[in-house]
């Protein structure tokens, strides 16, 4: 019996709400400590994030004295109810913040893998689960660096690794900011090494979340799902907006 399931990418900026180019700088103190107002949006996130089964989340803070020192995808979690979850810390900026990737699920999670991506300034990584479901599946959060040259050599680390025996014959997908386009040299390397295709495209645009004009955030799987739609949500918590896409599977333990 096959059931929809639905996948949504986000890179919350960790709660900032960058909504205008000024507000980088008039909303600058909210980079350095915990806010009211911030807790406030985070919250209104995870209320958000609820209506989605599996939440792919960038730029999550896990304790950093921005996030008030607790973990961000908590509160995130505890908001939107979903049952499981796996966070990823990869950069630590002195005592100000954490920087990592999360994943929230409604499916069980059978294992959980923490890979660290290579490039010259460090601090990327790619948080990768398999999932309760039959047949078995992969999904990987990522998110890459700003450089054409750090980005195809993540890509590419990342696409070997999901090629190891250990995943075997998985539904892979694989989602997150990747800071390029979809027809970029990283993401075509991407698709040629692991076999997957990205699902959006250049009329998928999420940057900047108030006039979007680059299509960043990315959803990619192989030829063994089957996607219903892939949507770029219209709301403004963060300067991306997120993507979405819906897949049709046999079945699925919760």
């Amino acid at each position: 019996m096959s059931q929809t399931f639905s996948v949504l990418s986000y890179n919350i900026q960790a709660g900032i709400g960058t909504q205008r180019p000024h507000h980088y700088i008039s909303k600058a103190h909210h980079q350095l400590f915990s806010t009211k107002a911030k807790r406030k949006r985070l919250r209104s996130i995870g209320k958000f994030l609820a209506g989605y089964d599996v939440v792919c989340l960038q730029e999550v803070d896990p304790g950093g004295r921005r996030a008030g020192f607790a973990n961000q995808g908590d509160l995130l979690r505890e908001a939107s109810q979903h049952a499981h979850h796996v966070y990823q810390e990869n950069r630590a900026v002195r005592a100000i913040s954490l920087h990592g990737n999360a994943i929230l699920s409604r499916v069980a999670i059978k294992s959980c893998e923490d890979l660290k991506l290579p490039g010259r300034m460090g601090g990327r990584g790619a948080l990768i689960v398999e999932l309760d479901m039959d047949p078995a599946t992969i999904i990987a959060c990522v998110h890459l660096s700003l450089g054409i040259a750090d980005q195809t050599q993540q890509i590419e680390f990342l696409a070997d690794h999901l090629n190891l025996p250990q995943y075997g014959r998985a539904r892979r997908i694989v989602c997150g900011d990747f800071n390029c386009g979809a027809r970029s040299v990283p993401m075509k390397r991407l698709s040629e090494i692991c076999e997957i295709r990205p699902l959006t495209s250049g009329i998928h645009k999420t940057y900047p979340a108030w006039a979007p004009r680059q299509a960043l955030d990315h959803i990619l799987s192989d030829d063994k799902t089957y996607e219903h739609e892939v949507l770029v949500e219209d709301v403004d918590f963060s300067d991306h907006r997120p993507v979405s896409a819906e897949f049709k599977f046999t079945s699925y333990k919760d």
